[in-house]
């Protein structure tokens, strides 16, 4: 009998968040030289947002933020946590690369967690750009992206016990910006011409099979699937459509939470959150995907 403690995929104990710096209003102007965030409302839906993820029975730790990194609240970017293994991440930004020193301080010495560091000097890699579906990752790269080849296979070191895939993505968005996990063998898609071409892809090259939940925005395509729940935007900031697709499909427990201050910096829902499925043994993830769903060629299915 092995030893080993397992835990299924997307249960979480706990959900690591970083404090909205004064400075994250200079995010927005990078966007729109025009933008401004009405900073108020932008902590106020942080602040939901972490009220949310306690209803989700994760126990949520606040990190404070930097004046001197003004995107930090985007703490997901820093780093892959699969299980007790926390990969530190390179952003692709100079800028941003400051980021992960603090997380990766708190991640070793108050979580305990196996720090894995990327030893390429030109590997560059987001967790925003790593999609850990319960049973593989898939991995968005591409010429001029945030994340490259070399630092996919940064991931393929770090995770070898499961098949890595990368995935060319068209344009500037992460991969989890468009597509995300909205329940374990549960896919959402969003509709941009990029996310499309992303789906395309990863369906042909997926070692498993899947159901697709189809939405009318990248933005409602975005959410986090929480120990047993759906966590995703207000109906007001995805529309009626995609609003109505979540209510007549998922049936299991779904919270909204407001997030169109804090997204005018380019920013999204799952970006803000840095999930963990820390134990005291090592453990290894499974999912409920079975070995019958196993295929050559993945065969799935629209919700």
């Amino acid at each position: 009998m092995s030893n080993r403690y397992e835990c299924n995929a997307f249960e979480y104990n706990f959900a690591i968040l970083v404090r909205i710096p004064d400075s994250f209003q200079n995010s927005a102007r990078k966007f729109d030289p025009e933008a401004e965030v009405d900073m108020e409302k932008a902590r106020k839906e942080h602040k939901d947002l972490v009220e949310t993820l306690k209803k989700c029975d994760v126990r949520t730790i606040e990190l404070d933020g930097t004046e001197e990194y003004p995107e930090c609240p985007f703490v997901d970017d820093c780093v892959v946590a699969i299980g007790n293994t926390a990969l530190i991440t390179r952003p692709g930004s100079k800028t941003r690369q400051g980021e992960v020193s603090e997380i990766r301080r708190y991640l070793q010495s108050q979580m305990k967690m196996t720090i894995v560091e990327i030893r390429d000097p030109d590997a560059i890699v987001e967790g925003g750009d790593v999609l850990f579906t319960g049973k593989e990752i898939f991995v968005g790269i591409g010429t001029g992206r945030r994340t490259n080849e070399k630092g996919a296979q940064a991931v393929v070191d770090a995770f070898p016990e499961y098949n890595v895939t990368p995935i060319n993505v068209p344009g500037s968005r992460r991969l989890k910006s468009m597509l995300s996990m909205a329940g374990w063998d549960i896919i959402a898609v969003g509709s941009s011409e990029e996310a499309l071409l992303t789906f395309k892809q990863m369906k042909s090259l997926a070692q498993y099979k899947y159901r697709i939940l189809r939405l009318d925005s990248d933005d409602a395509a975005n959410m986090l699937y929480v120990n047993g729940r759906l966590i995703h935007r207000s109906r007001d900031e995805i529309g009626e459509k995609s609003y109505s697709i979540l209510d007549e499909k998922i049936t299991y427990a779904k919270h909204k939470v407001g997030f169109w201050e804090i997204s005018k910096t380019g920013g999204y829902l799952s970006s803000a959150v840095l999930l963990i499925n820390r134990n005291k043994k090592p453990n290894s993830i499974v999912s409920n995907i079975t070995r019958e769903d196993t295929t050559n060629y993945s065969e799935w299915r629209a919700l």
